[in-house]
């Protein structure tokens, strides 16, 4: 069983609290909790220690995340990185900016994440001025998501699985419809290739001509996915539920869907009182933050059926997005006809 996590560790798997065999869910599920923890927007009174541990967090996820960084480290240990170019994990650590931009690229973007839902933080507590209803500024993005890595870092794109900085410097940029790199997805609704159904993946490119996501998958193995055959993990604020109202406005995790239900199934942060923390739910019942990409569905207008879009404001009032879509389109449409 792992210890718990030790920030004080010069050891980047005691700082995250996993042992050497972790997966690669298992160290990004570590990295979210600490970072979050330890963010300084969290620490308004201790920032300059916040930052700190912010910082050492991140550089240890930054070198686990990345397989061959992570090869390197348990072979030579920190000394084996000094030939990283410039980037996260070698011998200087990183900045605050990159530590930052990190943490934001991880949640899939310019978003910020503390600012996902109306009046809550992560820990559920009231926070004003949150859900910013403007959408993504200028489509703002960080490379980390997009592009695969800094201009003249030398750093590897966020969680994308794959190595080689040239290779990942020519990639093309994602389009702004285009699920970002390193997005972590599960897998659904294969009829050819059902051993992968359920299984957890990241998004390292898009092929525009093909219309498919290439998504790396445990394991290493690369896959060539339609939309339609993907799901975002991602956070959401639950509403409109009529059957059990304890659940409006509790946060959750999507972690799939099931097209014959027409249904999420969703991991909530704080079980409720039977145990019970996995559900069910119509896409009309979850609320999905801006620049989250999406599918729409099930409009009377085929036009749109199918497209790929973004999210760039929600109106809670009509339980409405409007979204851009990948035809230069800018439509408002029911929470239901969108999928994540």
């Amino acid at each position: 069983m792992p210890s718990p996590p030790d920030i004080t560790s010069s050891d980047f798997y005691r700082i995250l609290g996993v042992d050497r065999q972790a997966t690669d869910q298992e160290i990004a599920k570590a990295y979210k909790k600490l970072a979050l923890k330890y963010h300084p927007d969290k620490n308004p009174d201790n920032k300059a220690e916040a930052e700190e541990n912010f910082k050492r967090v991140t550089e240890a996820y930054e070198v686990l995340h990345d397989s061959e960084k992570r090869k390197t480290y348990d072979q030579f240990g920190r000394e084996g990185l000094n030939g990283a170019q410039g980037g996260p994990g070698g011998a200087g650590g990183v900045s605050f900016q990159q530590a930052d931009e990190i943490f934001k690229a991880f949640f899939g973007g310019g978003n910020d994440p503390f600012q996902m839902f109306f009046g809550k933080d992560m820990d559920g507590g009231q926070r004003p001025g949150m859900f910013m209803q403007g959408g993504m500024p200028g489509g703002m993005m960080f490379n980390f998501g997009d592009g695969g890595g800094m201009p003249g870092m030398g750093m590897p794109g966020m969680m994308g699985g794959r190595t080689g900085g040239a290779r990942r410097q020519a990639q093309a940029p994602m389009p702004q419809y285009a699920i970002p790199r390193g997005t972590t997805v599960t897998v659904r609704d294969l009829a050819n290739a059902q051993e992968h159904n359920g299984k957890p993946g990241k998004i390292t490119g898009w092929d525009e001509q093909r219309g498919r996501y290439e998504v790396e998958i445990d394991g290493g193995s690369s896959l060539s996915l339609r939309p339609s055959n993907l799901t975002q993990q991602c956070m959401v604020e639950l509403v409109g539920i009529e059957s059990q109202r304890e659940l409006n406005g509790k946060l959750a995790e999507i972690s799939g869907y099931t097209e014959q239900a027409g249904r999420y199934t969703v991991t909530l942060q704080a079980p409720l009182p039977n145990g019970r923390r996995a559900v069910g739910l119509q896409p009309g019942n979850v609320v999905l933050q801006s620049g989250t990409r999406v599918v729409v569905q099930g409009l009377s207008s085929a036009e749109f059926n199918g497209q790929m879009a973004q999210i760039v404001e929600t109106d809670r009032d009509s339980l409405r997005y409007t979204v851009r879509c990948q035809n230069g389109r800018q439509i408002k449409i029911k929470f239901e006809n969108v999928l994540c």
